[in-house]
């Protein structure tokens, strides 16, 4: 990476001007394309999520490689533990054994066989896990970097942000129709998936940006 690229990598809101970008390429392509044609690279199996899987494997590959044995292995075995587990969940795995999702709390309390279900935590168990110990070990962490202005801590934050755009993104239509009986027009259809699915694509870039600034901080200090 060139030293002006690699230098603005590390300024606390590189992160940020990542989100925005591929905010502001969801409503480039949702401008560009006609609706169907929107809908038709963002759908469910299609080539922007294919794409979504590859990258979360292949961020929890450059997590391990960039890795030192100096470093905490619990925070990069976590790490890439969770950027397997949304592939896994892009892939729709989370229900493709099954016949439902194993994400729900419903399948553990009665949707699911006693067989199933026991399978199901088991294959949960290490995300849990990971999950645990990034919020718990690594959340306080993470505050104090913020109220300092540290670039891997704002990285954190600004994935967090982008997750809950995605995820509201994805349950609005469902939500307005079911709750207030709104059914959204074709083309805000459109614009609704663009964004939902390419700020999901920019998760996988924000992990790889927030592990890479880890790395060159601990190097430079």
């Amino acid at each position: 990476m060139p030293p002006s690229s690699s230098s603005f990598a590390l300024r606390p809101g590189a992160a940020v001007w990542l989100a925005l970008a591929f905010l502001g390429l969801a409503h480039l392509v949702w401008i560009v394309l006609p609706a169907p044609a929107t809908m038709a690279l963002m759908s469910e199996h299609g080539p922007v999520e294919g794409l979504n899987a590859a990258l979360y494997v292949v961020t929890a590959a450059l997590i391990a490689a960039w890795r030192r044995p100096e470093d905490d292995w619990r925070l990069w075995a976590s790490l890439a533990v969770v950027m397997l587990a949304f592939a896994a969940r892009e892939m729709d795995w989370h229900k493709a054994f099954t016949g439902t999702s194993v994400l729900k709390f419903s399948f553990f309390l009665r949707d699911g066989r006693p067989l199933h279900r026991v399978v199901a935590a088991l294959v949960l168990a290490p995300v849990a896990l990971a999950c645990a110990h990034l919020v718990v070990r690594r959340g306080p962490g993470v505050l104090r970097g913020l109220r300092r202005g540290d670039p891997v801590a704002v990285t954190v934050l600004t994935f967090a942000v982008t997750l809950v755009v995605g995820k509201v993104a994805d349950r609005a239509p469902a939500i307005l129709a079911e709750e207030l009986g709104i059914v959204l027009g074709a083309a805000v259809r459109a614009w609704q998936t663009a964004i939902e699915e390419v700020m999901e694509l920019a998760l996988a870039f924000l992990v790889a940006l927030g592990a890479w600034q880890h790395r060159q901080r601990d190097r430079r200090s």
